[in-house]
């Protein structure tokens, strides 16, 4: 063979494609992964359809607490450093914890916590895998859904990758046939068996005796959960430590015109000065209402309102803060931010209101609470406006996730019963929904 003819068959020959060596810390998340699973479906998915509720708050805080444990276990090293990720930890754990002294008797906080827990620690689990900073919460908030979506799917040839390597050599083609073997034979099982079950009354008898006596039908549900979630968390965990980074890409700076600016803000400021002036009038003041008005209708129609208005306009503070241009914009966020406290001010008027004439109910509590944190919201924009570098929106995420542990431990309807009982009102007085 000539030396042409070698050159000729080495281009035409593929290339091969070097695979990639699996790590041990990819084969520690298959047993991991696998005890998640199995507690997932006795602590969580076992109760989630439980008559008592607060078996499912205290399966789903000894869950959560095995999966701190389980995902520190793992990323220990990443992890140990990062006080952001302490503090989210210590607030999650903390949740749990509540869910244990507190669970029995607060439906309404429980079912809330219940949502709770696990979104914030799939937060936890993005900043971990993201290594991101209180700065990048656009991105924080992008990789917390792709968490939901799209990395409990990505990281499943991973699992595959992880289990081949268990095996070597001959052994690892006779396992990948047998696996295909099993993959193949299970799906016809579940076809043939009800069919001649169905065609022989003798067999199907038996066979019903056989998964009586077994309980079949239940170890088939539990197994199905099991592996479903197996490898959904296995993909999930891999992810973190072994997925791909998210790229920081450089955006053009975006700037918006000052007169933009000024005719936007200038319209709401205008707008919400007449509004400030009628608070002033008939709420601060205590001029007499329109005729057929109470004070207690009064606050009620317009409390929740007011607060969502304050909500809206601590977003229009933040978009034109970030890309707002010129002083004439800055001196019209500062009076944005103070008619905010002013409408604040009145809901929290109008909900003192509401409570005095009807006493105080879980969701009352909660609206009170809300308010508080958007006081505290309000303060810490204004200290955004003297440093620059502050991350406010960090910061007021994590304000959040405090202040509603302290709404839990403060025990929420032995404070509302306590309330209500100190003030002379009947169950009856105090049960009615507020909108």
């Amino acid at each position: 063979m000539t030396e042409q003819q070698v050159n000729q068959q080495a281009v035409i020959a593929p290339i091969q494609k070097e695979k990639r060596a699996v790590t041990t810390l990819e084969r520690f998340l298959l047993p991991t992964a696998l005890a998640v699973a199995i507690l997932f479906d006795r602590l969580i998915a076992n109760t989630l359809f439980s008559p008592s509720d607060t078996a499912l708050l205290i399966g789903s805080g000894v869950f959560w607490l095995c999966w701190l444990a389980g995902f520190y276990a793992v990323y220990r090293k990443r992890l140990k450093h990062d006080r952001v990720l302490w503090y989210i930890t210590a607030c999650a754990a903390s949740l749990c914890v509540w869910n244990f002294i507190y669970g029995n008797g607060n439906d309404e906080y429980g079912y809330l916590t219940f949502i709770v827990i696990p979104c914030v620690l799939m937060a936890h689990a993005q900043m971990a895998a993201g290594q991101y900073t209180m700065k990048d919460a656009g991105r924080i908030a992008t990789a917390w859904c792709s968490g939901w979506l799209v990395k409990p799917f990505t990281g499943i040839p991973a699992l595959i990758e992880s289990v081949g390597s268990l095996v070597s050599g001959g052994r690892r083609q006779i396992a990948k046939k047998a696996a295909l073997g099993v993959c193949i034979a299970v799906p016809l099982l579940c076809v043939i068996v009800p069919l001649l079950s169905g065609a022989d009354k003798v067999f199907g008898y038996y066979l019903g005796q056989f998964a009586a006596s077994w309980k079949l039908s239940s170890i088939l549900g539990h197994t199905i959960v099991t592996a479903i979630a197996f490898v959904l968390f296995y993909s999930f965990l891999w992810n973190v430590g072994f997925g791909k980074k998210e790229e920081t890409i450089e955006h053009k700076p975006i700037a918006i015109d000052v007169i933009i600016g000024g005719i936007v803000l200038g319209t709401v400021i205008a707008v919400y000065v007449l509004f400030c002036g009628v608070q002033f009038t008939y709420l601060f003041a205590g001029a007499g209402l329109p005729a057929g008005m109470t004070y207690a209708s009064y606050a009620r129609e317009g409390f929740a309102q007011t607060v969502a208005v304050c909500a809206i306009n601590l977003i229009i503070f933040g978009i034109f803060l970030q890309y707002g241009r010129g002083r004439f914009v800055k001196a019209l966020l500062v009076g944005l931010l103070g008619l905010t406290g002013i409408m604040l001010t009145s809901g929290m008027v109008r909900l003192n209101l509401y409570i005095s004439a009807y006493g105080l109910t879980w969701l009352r509590l909660l609206s009170a609470w809300f308010v508080i944190y958007l006081a505290a919201v309000i303060l810490l924009c204004a200290v955004r406006m003297l440093r620059a570098k502050l991350p406010v929106i960090a910061l007021c995420a994590m304000l959040l996730l405090g202040w509603y542990i302290v709404l839990g431990y403060a025990n929420p309807n032995a404070l509302v019963t306590r309330y209500n009982q100190s003030h002379g009102f009947e169950a009856a007085q105090y049960t009615a929904y507020m909108p």
